[in-house]
């Protein structure tokens, strides 16, 4: 703290620094099943983050708010960085620009108390029924309107991801490397608005997105298939009610060009320091791209780790025991159903054999049940 205290006086610019995060150790069993059938069990820290803010006043009711983040995933994990973000915020509203984890308003309305690893921080693996977090590099304003938050963003799937091609032909374009299931590859940009509405005991909230690929890849037949390809559009309608004796969940997601839909229920019942939760997620069978027709490039790039996927469901429950504000001991338990094809090499399409050849494979999804029991402190 010294060391912050320090920053938030050495210099005119910084009147106020603070630091916060969590950490939690978890005992658990990792949901994905190994060739001969087991699970990987054992001590593991996948909720450690910490995150430096800087916030200058600028007078004239403006302030001005530099944000970092890390991850720290203890043993053989580097720290790796998270957020990064500059913001300017006054009686106009806020602009916010930088680098963001972004898992979704979906995410956002399930109960908080089912923490599976590929559940809620699903950020390397697409087995699961919701899409991925990804890192997005975005341009955000935002606006109350009385109850109402408006926010309008232009965003960029994370730079330098690419993808390597295996072959072309006139009907089908194959990658040897699958692309994360909401497009993390160069080229993808997305434009985004959103309202939510929140007084009393309801939150109510809608957002579209417009997703667009300018991909040239120097391979001339190639760019046949991936310029242009626009006109990909995402909906999500999110809500919460909390009743006092419960607290209810919902959310839906829809998306254009084949995408399958996906929702989520959830419910979270707090009884004394204790508060008990239910989460369902579910995503219908995703269709199968025609990845040569030039118009449906943006439908392939964002959705093409799920291409032909199964229906797929989690069911997961949990409770949280609340020592304080900031330490709580947890204990969580998801089962998955059908999650569809093993997406790390996805069905009916090339994949990597040991010698280096293409074959196709149909191998099925390798997740069953996870279970976590965790000590988190946040700050």
């Amino acid at each position: 703290m010294a060391a912050v205290a320090s920053l938030a006086t050495s210099g005119a610019a910084f009147a106020q620094a603070t630091i916060s995060g969590q950490l939690g150790l978890s005992w658990q069993q990792s949901p994905v099943i190994q060739t001969d059938g087991s699970h990987i069990q054992g001590l593991s820290m996948n909720d450690g983050e910490i995150y430096i803010a800087a916030t200058e006043d600028l007078g004239g009711g403006m302030s001005a708010t530099a944000r970092g983040g890390f991850t720290m995933r203890g043993r053989g994990t580097a720290i790796m960085d998270r957020d990064a973000t500059v913001s300017l915020k006054g009686s106009f509203g806020s602009v916010t620009a930088g680098s963001v984890r972004s898992c979704g308003s979906l995410v956002a309305v399930q109960s908080g108390v089912v923490t599976g690893t590929v559940y809620t921080s699903n950020e390397s693996n697409n087995f699961v029924p919701l899409d991925k977090c990804s890192m997005v590099d975005i341009v955000a304003y935002s606006m109350p309107v009385g109850p109402v938050t408006l926010t309008a963003m232009y965003g960029e799937f994370a730079s330098g991801v690419g993808y390597g091609i295996a072959a072309a032909s006139a009907t089908k374009l194959e990658v040897t490397q699958s692309l994360d299931s909401k497009g993390n590859a160069k080229g993808v940009t997305f434009s985004d608005l959103a309202a939510v509405y929140s007084a009393g005991p309801i939150m109510a909230g809608v957002n579209v997105t417009t997703f667009s690929v300018a991909t040239n890849v120097a391979d001339g037949a190639l760019s046949a298939f991936l310029v242009p390809a626009n006109g990909v559009i995402r909906t999500r309608v999110v809500g919460t009610y909390d009743a006092g004796v419960a607290k209810l969940g919902l959310g839906y997601q829809n998306k254009t060009g084949g995408s399958a839909d996906q929702y989520v229920a959830s419910v979270a019942v707090p009884y004394g320091s204790t508060v008990f939760g239910l989460d369902y997620t579910a995503r219908l069978a995703q269709g199968t791209f025609d990845q040569g027709a030039k118009g449906a490039g943006a439908s392939y790039l964002l959705s093409e780790a799920r291409d032909g996927d199964k229906a797929s469901s989690s069911i997961g429950i949990g409770a949280t025991y609340n020592f304080s504000k900031t330490t709580s001991l947890n204990a969580s338990y998801i089962t998955y159903s059908d999650a569809g094809a093993n997406t790390k090499f996805k069905a009916a399409t090339q994949t990597a054999s040991a010698t280096g050849a293409n074959t196709v494979g149909t191998t099925p999804a390798l997740l069953d049940t996870e279970y976590r029991i965790r000590l988190l402190k946040t700050f």
